[in-house]
């Protein structure tokens, strides 16, 4: 453990790895995918604020972003001589995250390693015995614990951390999760350059905004329920109003993604937000996420007023069969039901796909293919099953012995086979599902008559032209 007296610097990383949005429940490469583009990094501002206000002087830097190495960190380690180096660790490229510490190793001597990532509340004692350049490990809801690290001597009096002290590592007691999170200060937007996270479509920037946390549905292969409970937790409509005005009139950002396991859960505090929006003459777009079985007119017609133009929906499968083995608790029906309510209201729709759950075979992804085509929604990704410690995903492959677990290209190669198709065949379906669902005629038609400005012609195009050297 590094002295800790007299700590002035902060230095917040995303590894030389993949690009990837690392935030703990989505840890999606983007690099791959065609139209999801790179997200702030939320968690870092939010931590960065935290220490602003204890304060710390902060610094961020994503080398997978800027594409620099291992050897752009140790410049800049070297250079920053940081009393603390805090590291998002993703679950699927956690080797890789972790192997700069490694070859930083002697530079470490007087810094205070801090790590975070979902894979530490699953598995940190471990990690730290394999990692033994790690100090912190943070577990559960991590803000309190970090802020309490950078204040106080007694790391055993932390609850929700795992540390090394005297080559012995000691796990504290979990912390408790919060059931206001108006703990959760402001994000630190002067931590980037918030003008290279930009929407798709306009080109402009986009950034952030965390609503709450929980999801009461647990699916199969989730890490939301797991990581953030099953309440649904949420911070003050005053306070998400503020954050919403600072957007605006200081970096001039009206593009928003208000973050959450599950927006809409309860439809009265949507009504409510989207009411207050409105009231304050906030003119601004957005977009959120859903289930099928939370959507209603009402609140839809509410937040296209307030400016929602994007809903993002787990569909998964187009076969009631996989839908019922997962435990979704949804039915094709109610999905049908819930894009034609959103198309109606006049917002986007992206649904989002898994292929290779245990239960897949080629007639499954057909179904599922098939659906897609008749759904025709604004945009479509079809991911391929990926099993991250901590979700019953995990827990099944293990007990039912279907082969190791596999991150050789996350959300692109499944982790492992199901009991009917490999993973290479998995694979292939992935690509050409992604592929074909964009080139089909129809889908061209709708897209065209959605054209209404050159920014979003040539974005369109640039996509076009990705599909292709894809086919």
């Amino acid at each position: 453990m590094a002295n800790q007296t007299n700590r002035q610097r902060i230095f917040f990383i995303y590894p030389p790895s993949p690009i990837m949005n690392r935030e703990d429940r989505c840890q999606q490469p983007t690099s791959k995918t065609i139209i999801i583009p790179p997200l702030v990094p939320i968690d870092m501002m939010i931590l960065s604020a935290i220490a602003k206000k204890r304060g710390y002087e902060t610094k961020f830097k994503d080398y997978s972003l800027k594409q620099e190495t291992v050897y752009d960190f140790l410049r800049d380690l070297r250079e920053y001589k940081p009393d603390f180096l805090v590291i998002n660790v993703a679950s699927t490229t956690l080797q890789n995250d972790l192997s700069i510490l490694q070859s930083a190793r002697d530079m470490l001597e007087d810094t205070v390693v801090i790590v975070k990532g979902a894979v530490f509340n699953f598995n940190s004692y471990a990690l730290l015995q394999q990692y033994p350049e790690i100090d912190i490990a943070l577990r559960g809801e991590i803000e309190p614990a970090f802020d309490e690290i950078i204040q106080y001597e007694d790391f055993k009096l932390i609850d929700g951390i795992t540390y090394q002290i005297d080559n012995k590592i000691i796990s504290t007691p979990d912390r408790k999760l919060s059931e206001n999170l108006d703990y959760l200060p402001i994000p630190d937007r002067d931590l980037i350059d918030n003008n290279i996270y930009i929407r798709p479509d306009t080109r402009k920037p986009q950034t952030i905004i965390k609503v709450s946390k929980g999801c009461p549905n647990h699916c199969f292969f989730c890490l939301a329920t797991p990581l953030n409970g099953s309440s649904v937790r949420y911070r003050s409509i005053e306070l998400i109003i503020e954050e919403i005005e600072e957007c605006i009139n200081k970096y001039n950002i009206r593009d928003f993604i208000f973050w959450s396991d599950l927006f809409n859960a309860n439809k009265l505090w949507v009504q409510k937000l989207m009411r207050a929006i409105m009231d304050k003459g906030l003119k601004i777009n957005f977009s959120a996420n859903t289930r099928a079985d939370t959507i209603d007119s009402e609140t839809l017609e509410l937040m296209k007023k307030a400016g929602c133009n994007l809903i993002s929906m787990g569909i998964e499968s187009g076969s009631q069969n996989i839908l019922d083995k997962i435990g979704k608790k949804i039915s094709l029906g109610q999905i049908k039901n819930a894009v034609n309510l959103i198309t109606k209201a006049g917002i986007q729709v992206y649904a989002y796909y898994v292929i290779g759950l245990p239960w897949e075979t080629k007639e499954t992804i057909e179904e599922t293919f098939k659906f897609a085509k008749e759904l025709n929604t604004d945009f479509a990704t079809f991911y391929t099953a990926t099993a991250l410690l901590g979700t019953k995903f995990y827990e099944y492959i293990k007990t039912n012995r279907l082969g190791e677990i596999s991150y050789e290209s996350p959300y692109v190669f499944p982790s492992v086979k199901s009991y009917s198709l490999t993973s290479q065949e998995i694979f292939e379906y992935n690509k050409k599902l992604n592929r074909e669902y964009y080139l089909r005629l129809r889908y061209i038609l709708k897209m065209i008559n959605k054209i209404n400005s050159w920014t979003k012609l040539k974005t369109y195009y640039t996509t076009f032209l990705k599909l292709l050297k894809k086919s």
